[in-house]
């Protein structure tokens, strides 16, 4: 019979590279105008996880301050996912604006010039920043003037890249 050894570094653990799609909080994604890396929270509103960890600390409030059950123990759950729901949208807001150039995909649907001033902000800051001398530089978008005109052209709306 032979000896064999485990060698733990060799298999991939449990846990490695699995998609787990109750406790997967952040994706993988690029940046839709400098095209860097860049991770971001997938969930936009509270889950069922939440709804039971709101009521769970709706329950464990009206038993410290109650010492029973109390119908006032309602408005206390719905406090309790008002805040949730808060933290969440927050928390998701935030991390789909990209921390290189600036921009924001959320105000780009709604407002496109100021998403363009945002992210001219931004480069701006960059370029006068001395901790980004030595970083890699972004991969911005770059229009031929042929094209840009044909497709100003060919469209209502301006060009987003031109006017940074």
């Amino acid at each position: 019979m032979k000896n064999h050894k485990f060698n733990f570094r060799s298999r991939p653990s449990f846990w490695h590279n699995r998609d787990m799609g109750l406790f997967k909080k952040r994706s993988n994604c690029y940046c839709a105008f400098c095209r860097s890396p860049r991770r971001i929270y997938r969930k936009k509103s509270i889950s069922f996880l939440n709804l039971v960890a709101s009521s769970f600390a709706s329950l464990i409030f009206m038993l410290v301050f109650w010492r029973g059950f109390d119908p006032r123990v309602c408005i206390v759950f719905v406090v309790c996912l008002a805040i949730a729901e808060v933290f969440v949208k927050l928390r998701w807001r935030l991390s789909v604006v990209c921390r290189q150039c600036g921009f924001d995909p959320v105000l780009y649907k709604k407002n496109p010039m100021d998403a363009a001033l945002k992210v001219r902000s931004q480069l701006d800051l960059r370029r006068q920043d001395p901790r980004y001398l030595l970083v890699k530089p972004l991969i911005l978008p770059t229009l031929s003037s042929e094209k840009a005109q044909a497709l100003k052209e060919k469209s209502k709306g301006q060009l987003v890249s031109r006017s940074i």
